[in-house]
Parts: structure tokens; C-alpha cells; sequence
């Protein structure tokens, strides 16, 4: 029996290799290398030995090594009816932090534009500009605090919970790197069992590919927080009276020509009043729509962690009926179903 190594610090990762050869397949930088062992069946010998001396960088060797292919096969059965392992990513990742508060409480944004320093508007008194303010504040900011809650979960879904309770084919994506390491297993004992059976399996052509992805608990949960956020968040908001500290007052002046009927005009201070509403206070009001919607969105760590818990069970299932396949193409009674169906070790 024969086996193939890489030399990965000569490989130029052109892949022209991979492309001819299953017992090669590129790692994420194009660099090739071995599926499994390596190991090359008597039939494909003559093909490999080509590609071998094909290669520009003389990256690539073929070795003639003694092997007990029964031996082999029984050890290769029994690795391939190990429970699977997972490493869920740590809490960190996925939990919404009292740092990620301060983070989004900076982003967001209300219909504030426009609302500060509004001194064109006059009014007669301190209370009368005062009144105003607070009702402007009332109107235009306190009342998108629903909709800047909803910016808040959208920042967090998106930037940390899709990360890893969502499936997507993207770099760091927790589902997708679980269905990566699956493939590239499942690769090396298809090239495997074939080496040491000495035949080629037929394969359904969508053999390599892991339907489970999203369950339908992840589905459910976050259409129902959309619908639930609301009333939690007001039930955590404070009301808005406990922020009219954004609403400042100011007096100013002018100098206006005043006629009288019974002698020469005069000129005279005319006073009037304004209100404006101060950013930074406004900022505060930020925090605590963030603070509110954390402490309304405390799910989302529990809820991570039963979508996971999920789609380890679904995919463990399709991943025992594809090692089952495998398994009966050698002639092997494969891996057992319980009463409902499911496959179990």
C-alpha cells in the first residue's frame, strides 16, 4: 500500500493538485494536503505517481509502506462509530454584555437632528419655554425609544447571536466551521474505506453536503421577540420626566424701538425665552434605552445555548445515517435506529 505526504512549506498552493487527486483537498490559506492518512489504494497508484511528478514545487512524495488492511479497516470502523464531539464557542461570543450597552447606546440614533437649540421659537416665560421643551422631548425622542430598542437586538443579532445561532458560509460563522470539519472528517473516511476495500463507492451526489442548519426553535424565538420586545422594554423604561434634565431654558434679549403716543420713542430691552435640548444629556437617555433593552433581552444567552443544543442533536443524526451508508458499502451491519427511527451508537 502506498501513502501521500505534503510538503506544505514547498506547496505553492496553484491546486492543480487537488483538482485530479481525493486525497488532497486545500486548507483555507489553498495550500494542500493530505485527506486522512494519505493512504492511496493499489488501483490509484499509477494516477497519483502523475500527479506527483507534475508538481512544479516537488511538494508532494508517494511512499510504498506495509500495512494489515484488515487491521486497518477494523480500526477505521470502530474510529468511525466515536460519538461526535462539539466545542461550542464560550458565552462571551454570543451574550449580550453590559459593555455591548455602552457600545450600542454610541450608534444608535433618534429623531434628535434639528431638536437642540431651537431659540427661533420665542416664548414668554421661563415655564412656557420650558413646557415646550419638554414637550418636543417627549415627541420627538423619548417616543422612539421602542424603535431604538429595536436598533439595539438588530446590532446584537447581527454583530455577535447570528455569529452562532444563525448558519451562514461565511469565515467565523460557528455552524458553517462545524459543517466544514464535518465534510473534511467525512472526506478522509470515504478515501479511506476505499483505500483499504479496494473499491470505489457509489456516492449520492449530495453525500458531501450537511442539510441541517437553522432549527426551527431559532425560527420561532426571534419572530417572537420581535412581537414581545415592546411591552418588555416598557416595563424597564423609566418614564420620561426622569430625563427633562436634557431640557435647558435660556433668557435673552433685545433692544427695540417703542413709540409713545405722548412723546419721543425710546429704546428698550424685550425679553424672551428658549429652550434647548442638550446632546450630551441626550446621550444618557441612550444608555438607558441599551440598558433597558439588556435587561429586557437577558433570553438571548439561554436562548443561544438551547438553538446550539439543537443543531447538535439534528446534525449528529445526519451525520451517524451518512457514516451508516458508509458502513453498509463495506458490508458492515451499520449503526443501529431506535424506536422512533433515529440513529444512535
Amino acid at each position: 500500500m502506498y501513502k501521500l505526504k505534503v510538503n506544505r512549506a514547498a506547496c505553492n498552493a496553484c491546486g492543480m493538485c487537488a483538482l485530479d487527486c481525493n486525497a488532497l483537498q486545500e486548507d483555507y490559506s489553498g495550500k494542500v494536503e493530505v485527506v486522512g492518512e494519505g493512504i492511496i489504494a493499489d488501483s490509484q497508484v499509477a494516477k497519483v505517481r502523475n500527479i506527483v511528478e507534475l508538481c512544479p514545487e516537488n511538494a508532494l512524495s508517494l511512499s510504498e509502506e506495509f500495512v494489515d488492511m484488515s487491521a486497518k479497516l477494523a480500526e477505521l470502523k470502530s474510529k468511525m462509530k466515536t460519538p461526535l464531539k462539539f466545542t461550542p464557542p464560550p458565552v462571551e461570543q454570543y451574550e449580550f454584555s453590559l459593555e455591548d450597552k455602552d457600545k450600542y447606546a454610541a450608534e444608535i440614533t433618534g429623531s434628535f437632528c434639528g431638536v437642540s437649540g431651537e431659540h427661533e421659537y420665542d416664548y414668554s416665560s421661563y415655564s412656557a419655554a420650558e413646557s415646550a421643551g419638554k414637550s418636543a422631548f417627549r415627541d420627538e425622542i423619548y417616543s422612539q425609544a421602542e424603535a431604538l430598542a429595536q436598533q439595539v437586538i438588530v446590532m446584537y443579532e447581527q454583530r455577535k447571536m447570528n455569529r452562532v445561532a444563525r448558519y451562514a458560509e461565511t469565515s467565523g460563522n460557528y455552524k458553517y466551521g462545524v459543517h466544514q470539519r464535518l465534510i473534511k472528517n467525512l472526506r478522509a473516511f470515504v478515501n479511506e474505506l476505499e483505500s483499504c476495500t479496494g473499491r470505489k463507492f457509489s456516492l449520492p451526489s449530495d453525500f458531501f453536503k450537511f442539510r441541517t442548519r437553522d432549527t426551527e426553535y431559532i425560527n420561532r424565538m426571534q419572530e417572537k421577540s420581535n412581537d414581545w420586545l415592546a411591552d418588555s422594554i416598557r416595563n424597564h423604561l423609566e418614564s420620561a420626566s426622569e430625563f427633562y434634565s436634557c431640557v435647558k431654558t435660556e433668557k435673552t434679549y433685545e433692544y427695540v424701538t417703542v413709540s409713545h403716543w405722548f412723546g419721543d420713542d425710546t429704546r428698550e430691552k424685550k425679553y424672551s425665552y428658549a429652550y434647548y435640548i442638550n446632546p450630551e444629556s441626550v446621550g444618557r437617555f441612550y444608555r438607558h434605552v441599551a440598558r433597558a433593552t439588556w435587561k429586557a433581552g437577558k433570553y438571548t444567552k439561554q436562548f443561544c445555548e438551547r438553538e446550539l443544543d439543537a443543531f447538535h442533536k439534528a446534525i449528529e443524526q445526519e451525520w451517524l445515517g451518512k457514516i451508516d451508508y458508509l458502513l453498509r458499502q463495506t458490508g458492515d451491519e451499520g449503526i443501529k435506529k431506535n424506536w422512533n427511527g433515529e440513529y444512535h451508537l
